[in-house]
């Protein structure tokens, strides 16, 4: 299971109801300091990976959420509780995680 698969999962096992969109941005990076995923990345070239010259990958995602769940929480609250929720793959060396957009779901 790559890292995309794995974030996935944990913000589905979190947030059950969501509406989830998340994006690899990692070929965006490809240039910068960090962006190189360590041992065990998962090179890819089907749009959940970086790009088809071998980079890597799997270091910069963007997400935007919906869920009813976050219906009277503040914006700080609705970011600690998805960033908690992804903190498995922050710890395992993921570069940068964005969170674009989360809303409560009407």
């Amino acid at each position: 299971m790559n890292r995309y698969e794995r974030l996935c999962a944990l913000l589905k096992a979190k947030f059950p109801d969501a509406e989830v969109r998340l994006f690899d941005d990692s070929a965006d990076h490809a240039g910068h300091a960090g962006a190189h995923g360590g041992a065990g990345a998962h090179a890819a070239t089907d749009g959940t990976g970086a790009s088809a010259h071998g980079f890597a990958g799997e270091t910069h995602y963007r997400l935007q959420i919906t869920d009813a769940g976050f219906s009277g929480l503040t914006p700080i609250k609705i970011h600690r509780e998805i960033l908690a929720a992804v903190k498995p793959e922050t710890e395992a060396g993921m570069h940068s995680f964005v969170i674009e957009r989360a809303t409560a779901k009407q």
